[in-house]
């Protein structure tokens, strides 16, 4: 079967909306025949409605009020076969181990053993990438992801020892906003706020692979303002805690130039809007542990974007470029 069946996708969601639709109440012949000419094909209206009622398909039985029931308990579209080579590729990346279970994991491998991936690890080379990031199959790794992921799904206050990149340890207490992952250092972060509070909130950054013993808290024991932080949206939050002022781009909307930004500069906290001269203003918001990264992801975009502000940042750019240019230069 062709990876891209119009056939193929138009009839089951035809089938798939016929019988949810039929659950409960039933269904009339002419609601079957009205969705099937909404969501089919000019055609489909003629066949489908027959062949689901009276013809080879029964999937839909009539009752003593005229109206039609399904026949199934359960109906799941198959998948094609461009969504299980997908699959299986999925199914190679270390990080997915973080998301499933070893027993879901193996019966998944298990189902497409047969299926060849769309594409393999071996096949990408990360040239702007660290070596040294996450143990993401780590069994303590994938334990404190699980309870990072908990705390930040129900904004919950979380406890751990932590180990910072210089080897200090701690223990740690906050309240957790977000699970942020970092292409190029290849390691995923926790954005928190830190516990207890203060006059002024105090966001931590936090490397999961830094982390042991993670726990989640319960809010009752806290103080009034802790429950505000819990309420307060994501980036509210964010903002009172930046060290730094935004950094304000220019984009020209060149060789996807914006689409391409959005998405890089996804995990970032920004405001963007529309210019006159039909270019995009971008200003990103950031702490001031994370300006270096912020700097070398702004430089890879090239000449489509552009910092105008603040001054501070665009000296540390100029320093940057010279740097660059002094190691060119034959010595």
């Amino acid at each position: 079967m062709d990876y891209f069946s119009e056939i193929y996708g138009c009839y089951y969601r035809v089938v798939a909306a016929v019988l949810e639709r039929a659950k409960g109440d039933g269904i009339s012949r002419e609601e079957i025949v009205r969705l099937t000419d909404e969501l089919g094909f000019d055609e489909s209206a003629l066949t489908i409605p027959d062949k689901l009622c009276f013809g080879d398909w029964r999937l839909l039985e009539q009752g003593d009020n005229s109206k039609f029931y399904p026949c199934v308990d359960y109906t799941q579209m198959p998948l094609t076969l461009l969504q299980k080579r997908w699959i299986k590729s999925i199914l190679s990346d270390r990080r997915v181990s973080l998301f499933l279970d070893d027993g879901a994991l193996a019966e998944a491998k298990k189902a497409l053993a047969d299926i060849e991936p769309l594409w393999k690890e071996e096949q990408f080379y990360y040239y702007d990438r660290f070596e040294n990031g996450d143990s993401f199959e780590s069994a303590v790794y994938r334990e404190n992801f699980k309870a990072v992921m908990s705390a930040v799904r129900e904004r919950k206050v979380i406890d751990f020892d932590y180990t910072s990149s210089k080897g200090k340890y701690t223990h740690k207490r906050c309240l957790a906003l977000k699970l942020e992952y970092s292409p190029k250092n290849d390691r995923f972060r926790l954005i928190g706020l830190r516990c207890p509070f203060g006059k002024k909130y105090i966001i931590d950054h936090y490397r999961l692979d830094g982390m042991a013993n993670a726990a989640v808290s319960d809010l009752h024991e806290d103080t009034e303002i802790t429950e505000k932080a819990a309420e307060a949206s994501l980036g509210a939050l964010m903002r009172q805690s930046y060290d730094t002022e935004p950094v304000r781009l220019i984009i020209e909307d060149k060789r996807n130039a914006l689409e391409r930004v959005m998405l890089h500069f996804a995990n970032y906290d920004k405001d963007t809007k529309r210019l006159e001269d039909g270019t995009w203003e971008c200003c990103i918001y950031y702490d001031s542990s994370m300006q270096t990264e912020l700097l070398i992801e702004i430089l890879s975009f090239g000449p489509v974007v552009k910092v105008v502000s603040p001054d501070s940042f665009i000296a540390l750019i100029k320093e940057r470029l010279e740097k660059q240019l002094a190691l060119q230069k034959p010595q």
